[in-house]
């Protein structure tokens, strides 16, 4: 019983830290130029997103594993805010990036 309560813990703190674990894999790779997800700068971007996206999947998982809702649920709604994180997050630098070029700031 406490095994398995064990092994369902462990379950769903790698399924919500994995993502970010592998973007401090992805970090590495852009830095040291063993990857090209555009060149440049783009890269940069590319990881930074996908770091914003995997911080925001894991605080929804905990918080849904938190609820006590099943695995798949959780995942499903998870990745659901962590893709709606980055859409704003890109929205509002887009916003503010206009509003920059028309001489607001």
């Amino acid at each position: 019983m406490i095994a398995d309560r064990t092994a369902r813990r462990v379950l769903r703190m790698a399924i919500a830290l994995l993502p970010l674990a592998l973007g401090a894999v992805l970090v590495y790779l852009a830095v040291h130029d063993r990857i090209d997800l555009g060149g440049g700068e783009k890269d940069l971007a590319w990881v930074l997103a996908w770091i914003l996206w995997s911080v925001l999947f894991a605080v929804s998982s905990f918080a849904s594993w938190r609820r006590g809702w099943p695995v798949g649920r959780s995942i499903v709604r998870s990745a659901v805010v962590g893709t709606m994180g980055v859409l704003l997050t890109a929205m509002l630098l887009a916003l503010f990036g206009q509003l920059g070029v028309a001489g607001r700031f």
